[in-house]
């Protein structure tokens, strides 16, 4: 199997990189602009829980100054009626510095992690409401292929 991407990938406004300890705070306050309440224990507690890398993939982009800019959440779908795909769980931009290519270079990371997992495409579940994220989405390349229900119960 490949190996996942360890690298990091380096563009003009951020690198792409595996998160660290120091990370989690940041990452925690942009799950909340996501809508998702979460802490830095929280945050430390899934990652490690997601530490199988042939199954998850989480890159956080790192602007200059160290500061966390995003991040992206990545899985591999099996199932029995289709090939495995890669789903993004999660891309989030900070709010003050969208529109600077990160979420792209989240994107790219994600992609060739995907690839790298031997996932023929990727996909992402978005909220109806999220017309930016849609409009960015389409701009780099994924289509809306069908609108569903998704149901949850709480156990």
């Amino acid at each position: 199997m490949p190996e996942p991407l360890n690298r990091t990938a380096v563009l003009s406004i951020c690198s792409v990189r595996s998160p660290e300890p120091g990370d989690y705070d940041k990452m925690a306050d942009l799950a909340e602009q996501l809508g998702y309440l979460s802490t830095a224990q929280q945050v430390r507690m899934r990652l490690e829980a997601m530490a199988n890398s042939s199954q998850y993939g989480v890159y956080v982009a790192q602007l200059p100054g160290e500061q966390i800019g995003g991040w992206i959440g990545l899985y591999v779908f099996r199932s029995v009626e289709q090939d495995n795909c890669a789903g993004i769980s999660g891309l989030i931009v900070d709010q003050q510095v969208r529109g600077r290519g990160i979420g792209k270079a989240l994107l790219e990371a994600a992609e060739e992690w995907a690839r790298s997992q031997g996932c023929s495409a990727i996909a992402i579940h978005s909220n109806v409401v999220r017309e930016l994220a849609h409009r960015f989405y389409a701009r780099n390349g994924y289509e809306h292929i069908k609108t569903q229900k998704y149901l949850r119960k709480c156990l």
